[in-house]
Order: structure tokens, then C-alpha cells, then sequence
């Protein structure tokens, strides 16, 4: 096992439930961990979504990651995971912490380590695992990285079988611009996602399945406003349709087309 503390952006993401006793009220109390997987992706500690998302390429985590601490940008955590697992997180001091069921105080992260990764891993080779699949960014998380021996795995665009569909000017908050790259694979049914910025540099990518609105979704929580959209190639009727299926995810989260 290996802890490292840096910036983390997931839509593969395990909530483990972990049975502990509470140094606080002393009764034994139901909680949760989270256990992010090998796909999740990596930058700089303190990556700001708003300045650094074409400068700073992602790396991939390749290992599943216990979260110790997550905090920094915390509006999505707060919404996609203390909202809806309210017994089990909270918000306090700017990050997310486990929390005793009875008396709301924080369970230290040593306490549930190794309950919440034998959880992961016994859940996980019966099957019993749920990938929430909703993009979370951190800009300051401490993961403690291991090899949990389980049954999952997720494909990734580096597989071959993809071919690319679109081209879509892209801007951030700052003004930057870069490009996003639509790929799709007929055989798997999936979409995929390149992110690049100047001189063609990869900054991050992406697998989706075959759900656009989540890559619509995700383009968002990256702070990217989507300002041109080109076919790959302009005589073919795949990205004709690719286009067309864009663009009405695109409308359906409020973009307008320019006349």
C-alpha cells in the first residue's frame, strides 16, 4: 500500500459499508468508505479546474485507491455523495468524513481502513459492488493505493476498436481553449472522450459507455464550455448521426446553436 496526496477526477467510485466501534460514544456504529478504482485519474495536488485543465495532463491511477481525506472543490462531493449517503458522510471542515451513525462525530480514517478495503474486497469477488459512475473532483484527496484482487475492470479507449466521430472546440473558465475528441466503438457500444491542448497534447480520456448525456455532464463539471463542434470526417453518415445525437444532449442541457 502506498499513500499519496493529490487532485483526483473519478466516475469509478465504490461506497463500502464498514461496521467500527466509535471512539466517540464508544457504540459500535454503521458507516461507509470509498474506494475509488484503477481508472480514476490523477493530477497535482491543488489543480484548479478553472486554469489548469488544458495545461496539466491526467495521469491514471492504475490501482484501486481508499480515500483518506477528500476536500478542496468539494460543491459536487457534498451533492453526489454526503446528500445522498447522509448516515454515513458529512461535511465538516471543508471535506468529506465518515461519521458514527449515533453521534454524528467523524471516524478517523485509520479506524475504517482496513474495514472499509476487506469490505471492498469481499463485496467485490461476490459481486455485490456498485459503480456510482458519477464524475467527482477533488483537488486535495489523500488516497491510499492498493490491489484489491476483484472482479472489476473497466475498459478503456486504449483498447482499439474506436474510431473518431467529432471534433469540438473547447474553452475554460480562463478563456484557454483546446479540443475534445468523441470517439466510438460499434463493438462495445461505448463512447469515449479525449481532451487535448495545445500542440496536440493529451490532457485526459475518458470511457462512457453509451451515454453522450454523461459526457455532456461530465464537459461540464470540468468547467469547459463546448463553443464549435467539426464532424471527423465531413462526408461520413456516422458522424453525421454522432452529430446529431450531440447536439440534442447539448440542448437538453441548455446550449443554444448560433444562427
Amino acid at each position: 500500500m502506498a499513500e499519496h496526496e493529490r487532485s483526483l477526477l473519478t466516475n469509478e467510485w465504490y461506497v463500502v459499508p464498514v461496521s467500527v466501534d466509535c471512539a466517540g460514544c464508544g457504540a459500535q456504529t454503521r458507516s461507509a468508505g470509498i474506494i475509488v478504482g484503477p481508472t480514476s485519474l490523477t493530477n497535482a495536488a491543488d489543480f484548479d479546474l478553472d486554469s489548469d485543465v488544458f495545461q496539466k495532463p491526467w495521469e491514471q491511477l492504475e490501482a484501486f485507491g481508499l480515500i483518506e481525506r477528500l476536500g478542496g472543490r468539494t460543491e459536487n462531493v457534498e451533492r453526489f455523495v454526503a446528500n445522498r449517503y447522509h448516515s454515513a458522510f458529512s461535511m465538516q471542515d471543508d471535506g468529506l468524513k465518515a461519521v458514527c451513525e449515533h453521534c454524528s462525530d467523524s471516524l478517523p480514517s485509520e479506524l475504517i481502513r482496513l474495514a472499509a478495503m476487506d469490505s471492498f474486497v469481499r463485496l467485490g469477488q461476490r459481486r455485490l459492488l456498485k459503480n456510482e459512475r458519477l464524475m467527482v473532483f477533488s483537488s486535495n484527496v489523500m488516497l491510499t493505493q492498493f490491489h484489491g484482487g476483484t472482479w472489476i475492470q473497466e475498459s478503456g479507449i486504449e483498447d482499439g476498436g474506436y474510431a473518431l466521430l467529432l471534433l469540438c472546440d473547447a474553452q475554460d473558465g480562463k478563456g484557454r481553449t483546446g479540443v475534445i475528441e468523441i470517439w466510438h466503438s460499434v463493438e462495445r457500444n461505448d463512447y469515449a472522450m479525449v481532451l487535448k491542448g495545445h500542440g496536440d497534447r493529451e490532457m485526459l480520456r475518458r470511457g462512457f459507455s453509451d451515454d453522450l448525456g454523461q459526457l455532456v455532464g461530465d464537459v461540464t463539471a470540468l468547467g469547459l464550455v463546448l463553443t464549435q463542434l467539426h464532424l471527423a470526417q465531413a462526408d461520413s453518415p456516422y458522424c453525421d448521426v454522432a452529430r446529431s445525437l450531440l447536439l440534442g444532449e447539448l440542448s437538453r442541457a441548455g446550449y443554444q446553436r448560433a444562427e
